[in-house]
This record gives structure tokens, sequence and C-alpha cells, in this order.
């Protein structure tokens, strides 16, 4: 059965498992690296119970445009440094995470897609998903797993099929620079990472497994004190020969923002 490109990519649901890209070694040659951060990895990834932010997504690529969005919200934290983080999608669409803050790590070490939903699917993740490291130091890479929720729209002959679904793959993730950076939620003091990643999954649609694979580069900024408040990634999505070029924009919102578009 002919397999057609997917028509949209309509939403990017989750922002802080976002891959990793190389770039180069943060220093100029005549000096040690420059270190960007050196507080805990916890004021990189605030997570206390409560504690939630809105994000906007905008999808654009080969004549295509939607704007959609997503709330994260922490809605569990224990002693021993690991906390839940729940993701709403402006559609209703759902996943969660546990991590671990270790003090100079946060890392992802399990994500559930679509959580106690007919299409869940939970997923260990070894090696853990390194979000944050510090020291934060210019050029020092971060290796580790990739996992990324997407919501897609797939075309297969005249069937047109709405799914959320969970790539999983490697990652590369190198900070660059401290700079400024200005999104609707406000200007703010960030780390700027470069970011490159694969991944795939297999998709059952209409009696047949389709194997889409998902290649990201960009950069993303984390801000102390903040969390996240921006991506620009490229994704290209492929399958049986068929490709899709998007260019997926998150930015955080005010804090009084809902998720919608």
């Amino acid at each position: 059965m002919p397999y057609r490109r997917p028509s949209r990519s309509a939403l990017l649901l989750f922002l802080l498992l976002a891959p990793l890209a190389a770039c180069g070694d943060g220093s100029d040659g005549d000096g040690p690296p420059e270190v960007l951060f050196s507080g805990a990895a916890g004021e990189l990834v605030p997570h206390g119970v409560g504690r939630s932010a809105a994000y906007r997504v905008t999808a654009t690529g080969e004549g295509m445009s939607d704007q959609s969005g997503f709330t994260s919200t922490v809605v569990e934290e224990q002693a021993d440094g690991t906390f839940v983080t729940r993701y709403v999608s402006a559609t209703g669409a759902m996943a969660e995470s546990l991590s671990r803050d270790t003090g100079s790590e946060v890392r992802v070490e399990r994500f559930v897609n679509d959580p106690g939903g007919a299409e869940e699917k939970v997923v260990e993740l070894a090696p853990p998903v390194v979000v944050v490291r510090t020291p934060v130091v210019a050029g020092d890479p971060i290796e580790s797993s990739f996992a990324r929720t997407l919501e897609l729209v797939i075309t297969v002959q005249d069937t047109v099929i709405r799914r959320q679904v969970l790539f999983t793959g490697s990652a590369r993730r190198v900070p660059e620079a401290r700079e400024p950076v200005t999104v609707p939620g406000g200007t703010f003091d960030a780390i700027r990472y470069a970011v490159s990643a694969r991944g795939e999954v297999p998709i059952p649609v209409v009696g047949q497994t389709i194997l889409l694979s998902v290649d990201v580069t960009g950069a993303e900024w984390f801000a102390p004190g903040v969390g996240g408040v921006k991506e620009d990634l490229e994704l290209l999505l492929r399958a049986d020969g068929e490709r899709l070029t998007v260019r997926l924009l998150t930015e955080r919102l005010p804090d009084d923002a809902g998720a919608g578009p």
C-alpha cells in the first residue's frame, strides 16, 4: 500500500527532552573553555511540585504552517531527587516523564506516552536523557538517549490518521554560549545548546507498519531559575523514501498564559 508523506507536523509536546548537536570546543584557543554556569542542575531545570510553564509551538515547512502549544507541570517529587512532569498539549494529548536530580545532573529515566490511554507506551531510557549537567562548560558535549513525542497527521492513500508518536534514539547536546533570549514570556539570560539527534518509531497504519525516522538539528535555551525558554529545531521526517522537513519553534509564554494557539 503506497505511503504518502505526513501532511503536517502539528505539535511538539516535549520541550525538555531535546537532543543536541556537535559544535566547536568552546575555546578561543588562548585559554581554558568558558564556564557558562556553575550552580546546581536544579537551578537550570527547577522542579518543585506545582511548578508549571506554558509554551507556544509554531510548525512551518513545505507550504504548511500551524500553531499549537502545551503545558508542563511537575506533579510529584520525592526525597531521592526523582520527580514526575506531566505534559498536556492544546489538543488534550498527554505524556509524562520521570526525572532524577543528582545535584550535578537532571536526567530523564522513563517516559510515558499517552499514560493510561489506549496508546500508552512506556520507555525506560538507558542511558537516561541528560537534560542538563553542571558545571556547564562551553563545548563540553552531553551524549545521551533521545525521546521526543510528536503529534503527526499521516496520509496513507485516502486515509488521514492523526497519531501521537514517541521517537527514541540517540542525541548529542553541546553548550555554546550564555546570552539574552527574548520570547513571549520575557527576556532571559540563558545558556544556548547546539542540538542534534536521531530517532525512529514503527507506526501501524491501515494494516501495515511504517518505520518513521526523524533527524533533529538546531538549538535550545535554558535560563537559570527558570528552565527551558526556547527551542528552534529543524526536523527531517522520513519513511519509505518520502521525506518532510519541518521547522519547530517552541517559545515560553508568560506565566499566566495558557497553552492554546
